[in-house]
């Protein structure tokens, strides 16, 4: 009897898996997932600049600006079909499946900062401002040497990912980020806001 008790315990569990990863994957309708592919193909000529603009803060191309892209599941998918068609392949709906699941309780952003010095970048610290609440990261990576622009300006990019645990799908969230783009100078902060709602 016990055997048996022990055996629906794990028969339960593992479907209880299985749905929570259907749930998962169901982030997007199979028909926002088409759209997305075909956004993805039709604008596969644009710029990555151009093709996010729609997602985009951007506060200008000054130390104290930058641009923050709230990268949502819908623009991941128009994303990796955008790739896909630059190499003319098919998209691989398995990858398409892995990237939802693996965001699919996570907020992210795509961030772009000036400075004037190749590490400035690695000084970047992140939080996200929600209801009163300052909520940490659970990832972020800024590349460790930035790029060289030909006015002189260095270019640095990363990726930083917050948990969406306590965050409704549609409200307002502030992106904030310190960092010191003069060597010599004090850290200074920029942030962003976006209504999560106005973005696929």
């Amino acid at each position: 009897m016990k055997r048996f008790i022990l055996f629906l315990g794990i028969v339960f569990l593992i479907i209880g898996c299985q749905r929570k990863n259907e749930i998962t994957e169901q982030i997007l309708t199979p028909n926002e997932i088409e759209q997305a592919i075909k956004y993805g193909k039709e604008n596969a000529n644009l710029t990555f600049s151009e093709f996010v603009k729609d997602w985009s803060i951007d506060r200008g191309y000054e130390f104290t600006g930058g641009k923050a892209v709230l990268i949502t599941p819908f623009l991941r998918v128009a994303l990796l079909s955008k790739n896909a068609e630059e190499r003319n392949q098919k998209v691989d709906m398995k990858v398409i499946n892995m990237v939802l699941k693996d965001i699919s309780d996570k907020i992210c952003f795509k961030v772009t900062l000036y400075g004037d010095y190749a590490t400035f970048g690695r000084t970047a610290k992140f939080y996200l401002e929600y209801n009163g609440k300052k909520i940490q990261p659970i990832s972020s990576f800024m590349a460790p040497y930035s790029q060289f622009a030909r006015d002189y300006t260095h270019i640095s990019e990363g990726e930083v990912k917050f948990s969406k645990k306590e965050i409704p799908e549609k409200t307002k969230v502030n992106l904030v980020v310190t960092f010191k783009p003069v060597e010599e100078d004090k850290e200074i902060t920029t942030s962003f806001e976006f209504d999560l709602k106005k973005y696929k």
